[in-house]
């Protein structure tokens, strides 16, 4: 705790004395001026009609000023603080002439003009020029920020979403995890329109289609009160909408080639994406889907169907596919309510490749006669010699990669939202969803009974060293894993914004969640434990409810902006859980998180920003009903008195406009978290040592992130991210200190080492060439300095926790080329693409030490990581004598899976239909529009919004 003080005391001098030299510079640059009298004023008031039926948002200029308005539903309008005098107002609305009259504002009065359309003027429709503000800095957000916006997300050379989210500054991706300034992969949470769509039971993520993606926004700092629940990041997705023309997008990629033997992994992805208006007036549709298929560059040989058509498309599942779905309607009621509704899909059908498990020839198979019980006789089957070729009639064709599992996984998500505009400046809008993860995991669609051969005799036969028995390989048996979840999530959750005060903008909302989580997992399931299947065997079902509520207050106050809030949550195990099983005697368990963010307005250029926060997490719901089945056999107990994690976050960061196409972003940050889930023994209601999960670790992480964007002009665009960072902490997962208890460590770590993704140096650097409506080319290069790892040394058995992620791994790059070329034909918009993966064929370390089961292994310790210790050498390898001299060599296992792909081509097409309006847009929470200088701005701060209505600035807000 004092080092957090100490932590949080260095960082509130930085920001302090940053806030003092921005405030000296300001208070030298901005000129001094005697107190002059305010100008006298008055208002223009008045009402727009066409025979007598008001005419709605249409713009209204005071001529030779800056000043002027829209029209509301009712088609009333107002004016303040004209100086007095004699102006002519004008009066412009779609499909009417503009009209012009003249009015004497006198002080303190308000002056009456009420306008009266004539006759529609006949249009002539011209092809719609679009204009877009972007906002290069935020000026009042104390939150860490980056966003993706639809157009980013499509000129990135990546496969989805969290692969373009891991090129942003602070993050590190390793093993399909995304990990945000130091913290743990599971304390992420994604957010679909306002939704989360996290599994609470076992921290899965939901996908989304990249063309149903309107936005994105990452934030990993200094979050607000209304973000709960995630200890290290938050990544809110906004989708897209339909509007009133039809229009959509075709896209194929492959890597294909013509002949079957000309692909990389014989990967295809088809994605539809289309929108527009419905036979019901004012409902718009937006759909998706993207089917991707591959065999992966890890290619398992498993056995499947397949057909094709037209001599190029293939049909019939790959080793990997994956579809997404989105399907979304829009309805507005009318100019102050819209109602949405909206389902999301995914599910993906996976083969992993296995290493033990990848060859294919013939197995020796005797059998012996048993007799049972009743009289009748078994045949009992008896491995022997693996081949490659059936040498006699007593070998069996075997497929090895067909008694691997297959990985079921489906997410279903249905969303409604109800956006209600109560007034100008108040916005009121409520979101009812229900999620539904579903997994399954088995081989062959075998129940647990079916499966064949027990442990460990997948290697008899494997008699003596060479190619045909390697006792590396199994010759024979199933995997023995077995797998069946689900996870339902019902969600009900009201927000309320409002700017009542000139300097205050607030906002409040409550959230209520019910879960249900089911688990049936057997590690081998033809075994048995308490007489049902499943050697090991979690087996449960649970029912939990919780919530939340915040306050939080944005204030303006001469310069500065201060947001402040504080958010409540609150948790409990369920009803099923005894009271006699919550030690602690608290069934609710409930926090406060107290947040604190100041932001300094230097300049229209510069904002200095600081912020103070706690957040909590609840811990995985498997970590607390674990073992809680009635069946249940598992090496570590679940936990119903966990409390929640614990993250204590402080940073400082400064934005900066170097012109009007560059800004820049820098923070730096501490994060202290306490509370984090691990496993300690405790005695039984019989008085046995069982394992059981606790909240027993720590960690930190501080670092610099630095992040420099280009917007595109003059045909280039580009974006940098760099980050510097340390991530230390006492155990990088929870069932570390199992080792300790199973006698497999010298002592129970105690002290903070580096954690396993603890990458102290990322770069990303994506630019854009391009010459719009001809051709483009984009580069996207990675760099990560080395992953740590804990050395081995043979046969020490009880290793030294200080040598824990000691030393490093090589560092990593990747370097993507993509091109395209585009065409106009017979109207339509054609673009051609070439993309070029890991163009300098890298060898990358994805994992050291993949999974590995083989008794004959192993021996001396884990052969992996002792070979690479001893010899710098990746791939895989064991210790075995294979001349007979007493001397143990090391035996090769070229494990692809230890590194990650080399290079990769794909060609794709697209073709893209657009009416004169644009065909879909991005749905974001909020939507506004202002004019300026003739043209239309789209601003999504329904509070900024607010704020430029009453200046004369922007419409109302309009859901």
């Amino acid at each position: 705790m004092f080092t957090s003080a100490r932590r949080l005391l260095s960082v509130m001098l930085i920001g302090i004395a940053l806030l003092g030299v921005a405030m000296s510079v300001s208070a030298q640059t901005r000129p001094a001026s005697p107190a002059a009298p305010a100008a006298a004023s008055g208002r223009i008031s008045g009402k727009a009609t066409e025979k007598g039926s008001p005419v709605s948002f249409a713009n209204v200029v005071v001529l030779g000023t800056k000043q002027g308005t829209m029209t509301d539903e009712t088609g009333a309008f107002v004016i303040a603080g004209v100086p007095v005098g004699t102006y002519q107002v004008k009066l412009q609305a779609i499909g009417y002439d503009p009209v012009i009259q003249t009015v004497q504002v006198n002080a303190g009065q308000t002056a009456i003009v009420n306008f009266t359309v004539g006759q529609t003027k006949v249009v002539k429709e011209v092809e719609t020029i679009e204009v877009r503000a972007e906002k290069r800095i935020d000026t009042k957000s104390s939150t860490t920020k980056q966003s993706i916006s639809a157009e980013k997300l499509k000129e990135i050379p990546v496969d989805n979403l969290s692969q373009a989210i891991a090129t942003k500054a602070g993050i590190v991706a390793q093993g399909g995890e995304l990990h945000f300034r130091g913290g743990r992969g599971g304390e992420v949470k994604f957010q679909f329109d306002g939704v989360e769509a996290t599994d609470p039971a076992f921290g899965g993520q939901a996908n989304i289609a990249n063309l149903a993606v309107a936005g994105t926004d990452v934030l990993s700092g200094g979050f607000d009160a209304e973000y709960g629940n995630a200890l290290s990041g938050v990544v809110s997705v906004s989708t897209k909408e339909g509007t009133d023309r039809l229009s959509g997008e075709v896209r194929w990629d492959t890597d294909r080639y013509g002949d079957p033997t000309k692909t990389f992994n014989n990967y295809d992805r088809f994605t539809f994406g289309f929108g527009g208006p419905t036979p019901v007036k004012n409902l718009t549709y937006f759909a998706t889907y993207e089917g991707s298929f591959s065999d992966t560059y890890l290619k398992s040989g498993k056995t499947r169907p397949t057909r094709t058509l037209l001599d190029f498309i293939q049909l019939g599942n790959r080793q990997s596919n994956q579809i997404n779905t989105n399907f979304k309607l829009a309805y507005r009621m009318n100019p102050r309510n819209k109602v949405t509704f909206e389902t999301i899909n995914n599910r993906t059908i996976s083969t992993p490749y296995d290493h033990e498990w990848s060859r294919k020839g013939f197995v020796s198979v005797t059998y012996d006669t048993t007799k049972n019980a009743d009289g009748t006789f078994k045949l009992n089957p008896r491995y022997g010699t693996w081949s490659q070729v059936a040498t006699d009639s007593t070998f069996q064709a075997v497929n090895m990669a067909d008694h691997v599992p297959t990985l079921d996984d489906r997410f279903q998500q249905f969303t409604a939202v109800w956006t209600n505009q109560l007034s100008d400046k108040s916005v009121w809008t409520t979101r009812m969803a229900s999620l539904n993860f579903d997994t399954k995991n088995t081989v062959g669609g075998k129940e647990p009974w079916e499966y064949e051969i027990q442990s460990p005799f997948y290697w008899n036969g494997n008699i003596g060293f060479g190619t045909e028995n390697n006792p590396f390989f199994a010759t024979h048996g199933d995997i023995p894993n077995y797998l069946r979840r689900q996870t339902r999530v019902y969600t009900m959750k009201t927000d309320y914004s409002t700017r009542r005060w000139k300097q205050h903008t607030w906002k409040t909302g409550i959230e209520a969640k019910y879960n249900r989580v089911q688990n049936l997992s057997l590690a081998f399931p033809n075994a048995e434990s308490n007489g049902l299947p499943g050697g090991t065997r979690s087996d449960y079902v649970n029912f939990n409810p919780e919530g939340a509520a915040y306050i939080q207050d944005r204030w303006e106050f001469e310069g500065l902006v201060l947001n402040a809030g504080l958010r409540f949550d609150v948790f409990s195990p369920g009803s099923q859980i005894a009271d006699a099983d919550l030690k602690s005697g608290k069934r609710y368990k409930q926090q406060f998180s107290p947040r604190l963010g100041i932001a300094y307005p230097v300049s229209d250029r510069d904002v200095l920003s600081f912020h103070y926060g706690w957040t909590y997490q609840t811990p995985a719901r498997s970590f607390i009903f674990e073992n809680r089945g009635i069946s249940s056999s598992v090496g570590v107990k679940g936990n119903p008195d966990l409390e929640p994690e614990t993250n204590i976050a402080y940073q400082a960061g400064v934005q900066h406009l170097f012109t009007k196409d560059i800004s820049g972003q820098f923070s730096v940050f501490f994060k202290d978290i306490y509370g984090l889930i691990t496993v300690r023994q405790e005695r039984d209601e019989n008085g046995n040592l069982v394992n059981v999960f606790f909240n027993g670790d720590y960690a930190s992480a501080r670092g610099f992130e630095a992040s420099l964007v280009k917007s595109f002009s003059h045909k280039f665009s580009a974006d940098v991210n760099y980050t510097y960072s340390i991530a230390t902490g006492v155990a990088s997962d929870p069932n570390t200190a199992l080792q300790f208890f199973n006698g497999g460590r010298l002592y129970l770590p105690i002290s903070e080492q580096a954690l396993d993704w603890d990458q102290r140096h990322t770069v990303s650097i994506a630019s854009t060439i391009r010459d719009p409506g001809k051709w483009g080319l984009r580069m996207l290069w990675t760099y990560g300095s080395g992953f740590p790892f804990t050395p081995a040394f043979r046969n020490d058995r009880r290793p030294d926790p200080a040598l824990t992620n000691s030393r490093r791994l090589p560092s990593q790059s990747r370097l993507t080329l993509d091109g395209d070329k585009f065409y106009k034909i017979w109207g339509q918009n054609v673009t051609l693409f070439v993309d070029a993966r890991n163009v300098l064929d890298a060898t990358n370390i994805q994992n050291l030490r993949p999974a590995r089961r083989s008794p004959f292994i192993n021996t001396a310790g884990d052969d992996y990581t002792i070979y690479f210790t001893e010899t710098g050498r990746t791939g895989g390898a064991y210790l075995q004598d294979i001349n007979g001299d007493n001397i143990l060599d090391w035996v090769p296992t070229h494990d692809p899976r230890v590194f990650e792909e080399g290079r990769n081509v794909r060609m794709g097409l697209s073709v893209t239909s657009d009416g004169p309006h644009r065909g879909y847009e991005g749905a974001s929470e909020h939507e506004c529009s202002h004019e300026s200088m003739g043209r239309r701005f789209a601003c999504g701060d329904p509070h900024e919004c607010s704020r430029r209505a009453g200046m004369g600035q922007a419409s109302a807000w309009r859901p």
